[in-house]
C-alpha cells in the first residue's frame, strides 16, 4: 500500500493510505471510472489489510488522533463493517491469520450514501462500549480490552458473513490528526409517514390520509374487542388454571417433579411471554441524518445537535429527537391519540396471547392495561444503577466505596411505588451492564491498569501485603521488582499475565468485586420490598463464569439470549446454578418489509419470523429451568436509527401500527399451546426456520 504523507506549514497532519489489491486476505477488489476502490464481499466476508507495523514503519500511530473511511455500500440493504486491531511485538511479521484481534469495532452503514466514518483513536481504552454517533453513520460497538497505540501490529477492515455477496465502494482511507470533513449529499431515505423510501413492498401506506383512516381502524376494532385473553383457560394474569399451586397474592416460583414454575397472584401456573419496549414509536435520532429525513420534518427538529467533534459518549438529549410513531398517532387522534394508543395496543397484547409487559415500557401504559409486568430498576430510579464518582472498568463502580452503599439505598427507593401491586412479577437489577461485555475480563485486572485512586484498589493492596508480608515475596510471586507494595497503585497494565500467582489473586479478588457488585444494591431493594421477585442482571451473554458471582441472591437468573433457540444458555445457567432463567431479549427480522437491517437474527421473510418465534419459544419450553422469555420488541426501529443508531427490522408492528400478521398469528398459536408444552402435554414446534446470516451492528 502506498502512503502520501502532508504536514504542510505544520498544519493537518494526514498520512493517506492507497488501496491495494495486494493487501486483500479474502474478497476481490476492481477500480471504478470514478477513481474509487470497489469491493466484493464473499458469504464468509471480507478481509483486507488496512496497516501493518511490519510494512508500514514510516506510520507512526501516535502522530494521529483518528482513522477514516469513506465508503458507500452498494445494496439496497445495510452492511455492518468491523476494524479488527492485531497486537503483536515489534519485529514480526503478519502471521496473524489465526489469530483474535485484541478489540473489534463494528460499525453499520446505511445503503447507497457515501459516508466518511472516524474513528477516534481514544476509544481503544474500551471504556465506551457505544460510540456517539457520526454524520450518516449507523450503530458503532467496542468489543475487547483496552489496547494501546504502541502495541498495534495490525489493522484490518473486515465485512461480516452475508447471506450473499456484497458490494462497496471505498474512496478516501487515511489518518489525521483533525476531525474530517463529515458533511453528506442530501438525500430523502424516509418519508412523512416515517417509511422507508427506497424501496416499496406489500402493505406499504400511501400516505397521511390512508394511515390515519388505518388507525382509526384499529381503535373501532379495539373498543369492539373483548378486555381479555382468548384462551378459556387462562385466567386474567394470563395463567394457566391447568395447573395450581399455592395462592399467595404475589407472584412466585415453585417447582413440581423437576420442572420450575412461575405462579401468578390467584395460585396458577404462569409462563412468562412477553415484549420489550411497548411505548408508541421509537425516536429518530435527528443530528447524524439530518440530510436524509426531507425539509418538512427538519424544519420541526431545528433544536438537533450537529455532531461536535471530540465528542465520544453516547447523547441523549431529547431535542435530538424525532418520533415519526407517535406524529402518526396525533394526526388521526389529535389531543386523545394516547389513550387511543394504548387502547390498541392492549388490543393487540391480548389478542397475541402476550401475558407480560417487558422492560422499558411506558408506564402510562402499565398503570392502563393492568397486566402482569416487570420493570429495569436503573431505569426507575433517577441516578441509574448504584454508581461511584470513580469508575474502575466502564461502568463498573468502585464496589468498596462508601459511596457505592449510599447510591444503592437511593437506587432501591425506586422500588417504592411498585412494592404492593400484585401485576408486578419481579424487577431486572439492570440491563447488560457494559463492563460484562468483554470475554475473559478480569476486573481487578482493569483495576489495576487503570490509575484512577480507588478504595477497591486500597483494599486489593493491603489484602496483598497482608497476604504476602515482605515485598521482596511478593515480587517473587507475581514477577515484579517493586520497591514497595503502594508502587501497585500507579498502575500494571495485564497484570493478570505476570505469573499464575498473579492471575489467581486477581481472579480472586475479582469475584469479590462483582459479588459486591450484586448483593449490595440486592439487599437494599429486599429491605424496600420483600413480596417481588429479583429477577437478576439480564447479562448480554455470559462471557466469563465469574458473571455468577452473587447469584445467590436472585430468584430467578435473567440472559439475553439471541440463538435460534435459548437451550445452550438456558441449560449452561441452569447446570452451574440449580436456579430458574428467563429470558429478556430475543427477536427476528427479515428484508421483505420495511427497513434495512435483520437484528440480530435473521431470517427471508415475514412468515419465517413467525415459524423462528415458535421454534424459539417452544424449544425452550422443553427445558424445566425456562420460565419464559420476552420479545425485543413492539415497534420496528426507525429506519435513520434510534439513539445509538440500530435501524432493525424487527418490531410486531411498523410504524403506522401495522401489524405483521405472519407475525403475531404464529405467535397466537405459541402462546395458546404454550403450557402444554411446558407440562409436556403436548408436542414443541420443531420445523426450524430458514436461518440466515444476520445484518446487525
Amino acid at each position: 500500500m502506498k502512503h502520501n504523507n502532508s504536514n504542510a506549514g505544520g498544519g493537518e497532519a494526514r498520512h493517506t493510505l492507497e488501496w491495494n489489491q495486494s493487501r486483500l486476505y479474502r474478497g476481490r477488489m476492481e477500480w471504478q471510472e470514478d477513481g474509487r476502490a470497489y469491493f466484493t464481499c464473499p458469504e464468509e466476508g471480507l478481509d483486507y489489510l488496512l496497516y501493518s507495523r511490519a510494512e508500514d514503519s514510516s506510520v507512526r500511530l501516535k502522530d494521529f488522533a483518528y482513522l477514516c473511511l469513506k465508503p458507500e455500500v452498494c445494496e439496497a440493504h445495510s452492511m455492518c463493517f468491523q476494524l479488527s486491531f492485531y497486537e503483536n511485538p515489534a519485529g514480526e511479521g503478519l502471521g496473524l491469520p489465526d489469530q483474535e484481534p485484541a478489540m473489534r469495532i463494528i460499525f453499520g452503514l446505511l445503503p447507497q450514501v457515501e459516508t466518511m466514518v472516524p474513528f477516534d483513536f481514544r476509544i481503544l481504552d474500551s471504556q465506551v462500549i457505544f460510540p456517539e454517533r457520526t454524520p450518516g453513520r449507523l450503530k458503532m460497538s467496542i468489543f475487547g480490552k483496552p489496547v494501546r497505540l504502541c502495541d498495534i501490529g495490525q489493522i484490518r477492515l473486515q465485512t461480516a458473513p452475508g447471506f450473499e455477496a456484497f458490494h462497496f465502494a471505498a474512496a478516501e482511507c487515511f489518518f489525521t490528526d483533525t476531525f474530517p470533513d463529515c458533511s453528506l449529499q442530501k438525500k430523502q431515505l424516509i418519508d412523512e409517514l416515517g417509511q422507508w423510501t427506497q424501496k416499496n413492498w406489500e402493505g406499504k401506506l400511501s400516505g397521511r390520509e390512508e394511515c390515519t383512516r388505518r388507525l382509526r381502524a384499529l381503535l373501532e376494532e379495539a373498543e369492539a374487542g373483548g378486555d381479555h385473553f382468548p384462551f378459556p383457560d387462562w385466567d386474567e394474569f394470563g395463567g394457566w388454571k391447568g395447573k395450581t399451586f399455592q395462592r399467595t397474592g404475589w407472584f412466585h416460583t415453585e417447582r413440581e417433579n423437576g420442572r420450575f414454575w412461575l405462579v401468578d397472584p390467584e395460585g396458577n401456573a404462569f409462563l412468562s411471554s412477553g415484549l420489550d419496549c411497548i411505548n408508541p414509536g421509537v425516536e429518530t435520532r435527528v443530528g447524524p441524518v439530518r440530510d436524509f429525513i426531507g425539509e418538512q420534518t427538519a424544519e420541526g427538529c431545528k433544536g438537533a445537535a450537529a455532531y461536535r467533534p471530540g465528542t465520544i459518549a453516547m447523547s441523549h438529549d431529547k431535542k435530538d429527537f424525532f418520533n415519526f410513531g407517535t406524529e402518526n398517532l396525533k394526526a388521526a387522534f389529535g389531543d386523545g391519540w394516547k389513550e387511543s394508543w394504548m387502547k390498541i395496543v392492549k388490543h393487540y397484547l391480548l389478542s397475541w396471547g402476550v401475558n407480560t409487559i417487558g422492560n422499558w415500557s411506558d408506564r402510562e401504559f402499565i398503570r392502563f392495561a393492568r397486566m402482569p409486568y416487570v420493570i429495569p430498576m436503573d431505569a426507575f430510579c433517577e441516578e441509574g444503577f448504584p454508581h461511584t464518582p470513580e469508575a474502575i472498568f466502564r461502568d463498573f463502580p468502585d464496589v468498596f466505596s462508601p459511596a457505592y452503599e449510599e447510591s444503592a439505598a437511593r437506587y432501591a427507593k425506586g422500588l417504592e411505588p411498585f412494592a404492593q401491586d400484585p401485576y408486578l412479577i419481579g424487577y431486572f437489577m439492570r440491563n447488560e451492564p457494559a463492563w460484562a461485555f468483554v470475554y475473559g475480563l478480569n476486573i481487578a485486572e482493569e483495576m489495576l491498569a487503570n490509575p484512577a485512586q480507588t478504595v477497591s484498589k486500597d483494599v486489593f493492596v493491603e489484602r496483598l501485603k497482608r497476604r504476602y508480608g515482605e515485598i521482596s515475596t511478593f515480587n517473587e510471586a507475581w514477577g515484579l521488582e517493586l520497591g514497595s507494595f503502594g508502587e501497585l497503585k500507579k498502575g500494571i497494565y495485564k497484570a493478570a499475565s505476570l505469573s499464575e500467582r498473579a492471575a489467581a489473586d486477581l481472579q480472586a479478588f475479582s469475584e469479590e468485586m462483582i459479588t459486591r457488585y450484586v448483593e449490595i444494591p440486592a439487599a437494599e431493594l429486599r429491605k424496600v420490598d420483600k413480596n417481588h421477585l429479583n429477577l437478576g442482571m439480564r447479562y448480554a451473554y455470559i462471557t466469563d463464569k465469574s458473571l455468577l458471582c452473587g447469584s445467590e441472591n436472585f430468584d430467578v437468573f435473567s440472559i439475553n439470549s439471541y440463538q435460534i433457540t435459548p437451550l445452550e444458555p438456558v441449560e449452561q445457567v441452569a447446570g452451574w446454578l440449580d436456579k430458574p432463567v428467563m429470558v429478556g431479549e430475543f427477536h427476528q427480522g427479515a428484508l421483505d418489509k420495511g427497513l434495512t437491517a435483520h437484528g440480530i437474527r435473521g431470517v427471508t421473510t415475514q412468515e419465517e419470523r413467525g415459524c423462528a418465534y415458535r421454534y424459539y419459544v417452544e424449544q425452550g419450553l422443553t427445558n424445566p429451568y425456562f420460565l419464559g422469555a420476552h420479545y425485543f420488541q413492539l415497534n420496528d426501529q426507525s429506519c435513520l436509527g434510534r439513539f445509538d443508531g440500530e435501524n432493525y427490522q424487527i418490531g410486531l408492528v411498523d410504524v403506522c401500527m401495522q401489524e405483521y400478521t405472519d407475525m403475531t398469528q404464529a405467535m397466537q398459536k405459541c402462546h395458546e399451546g404454550m403450557y402444554r408444552v411446558a407440562a409436556r402435554e403436548q408436542d414443541a414446534w420443531d420445523r426450524v426456520p430458514e436461518d440466515i446470516e444476520p445484518i446487525h451492528y
